[in-house]
């Protein structure tokens, strides 16, 4: 795939600036350990040895591991006074990773992404990017046809490149898919961890006019109605989002369209309470839908004249399911 997604080039020395190893040295073994511990700000001997041990399993059952490095992201200069505050930056240590493991079902071998993360200090520069980029190389290069993984749905930055950008769909919802074991972090603590189940299909027409040729359809917004958006967010007194009066569940028409926070984050922030009482009503929307054959296939992100941004799914019938009468 080109460099051109994510891996930016110096005019002069045509150098990227983002260096990938696919591979997994020993000598990063531990640096990938404790990335992971400072991406999740864990500690403790589970947090600590749990990440050694799936780290070394899919490197040598035939999962992947990649490994970024900052190759003129941050200049020398800047480095060194990063260093002066934080001694990790000393050295060429790992700023972002990304574990997958080799798995089967009964549609045949994948991988699944089990953990990507990026370094505080690195993140908002594209690098996750990159190492999708080079994901998806890897899986033609092995001939992998398709790679899983699971993101929360109301993160609307990931839906926006998991779904837009890179061409993934969703079949399935996990209702508080993960144990208290794996969400004692700050992002999931205390809020129920539902997750879409995603499929990236790396031989399909809509993966590869996205990833090989940057080819990213245009919404035609005529396609969402006031009779096929199913839910509405509104501003609280605070300017908080929360779920408003609009809740459908009888809806046969396809596609429809479900609204989720723009800015979870700030809520989550705010008032957790408030957050899960606007997660539960949208995953009962997905829920519902996703069981009665619709297929999460976009990613809609909207303006209105006030400079609110909204944010919706795009969700489709199969056909094969329009019959049914559900």
């Amino acid at each position: 795939m080109s460099p051109s997604i994510g891996e930016q080039m110096t005019d002069d020395a045509m150098k990227p600036k983002i260096r990938v190893e696919r591979y997994l040295r020993a000598s990063v073994l531990n640096d990938v350990v404790e990335l992971e511990k400072r991406v999740w700000k864990r500690e403790g001997y589970r947090e600590v040895n749990a990440p050694m041990l799936y780290f070394e399993l899919a490197y040598l059952t035939n999962g992947l591991i990649l490994t970024a490095f900052d190759d003129g992201l941050f200049s020398p200069e800047e480095q060194v006074e990063m260093a002066k505050e934080d001694s990790w930056y000393e050295g060429d240590h790992p700023i972002a990773f990304l574990a997958c493991f080799a798995d089967f079902d009964h549609n045949g071998p994948f991988w699944y992404g089990a953990r990507m993360g990026v370094d505080q200090r690195y993140q908002d520069k594209n690098i996750g990017e990159v190492l999708v980029s080079n994901l998806y190389d890897c899986a033609k290069e092995r001939k992998i046809p398709r790679i899983r993984w699971t993101y929360d749905p109301l993160q609307s930055r990931n839906g926006y490149i998991y779904l837009r950008r890179m061409g993934a769909q969703v079949r399935e919802i996990g209702f508080n898919y993960y144990s208290a074991v794996f969400t004692n972090d700050q992002f999931n603590r205390g809020i129920s961890t539902d997750r879409f189940v995603v499929e990236w299909d790396i031989g399909s027409k809509r993966v590869k006019e996205r990833m090989e040729e940057g080819k990213i359809p245009q919404f035609d917004d005529s396609l969402m109605t006031p009779e096929n958006s199913v839910n509405e967010i509104e501003l609280d007194e605070q300017g908080l989002e929360r779920h408003g009066q609009k809740w459908l569940f009888k809806s046969m028409l396809s596609p429809i369209f479900v609204e989720i926070p723009y800015a979870q984050d700030r809520l989550l922030q705010t008032d957790r309470t408030k957050a899960q009482a606007l997660r539960d009503k949208c995953r009962a929307l997905f829920m519902h839908y996703l069981a009665r054959g619709y297929v999460v296939n976009d990613f809609v992100l909207r303006k209105t004249p006030d400079g609110r941004r909204r944010a919706y799914y795009r969700l489709d019938q199969d056909e094969r399911w329009q019959t049914l009468n559900l």
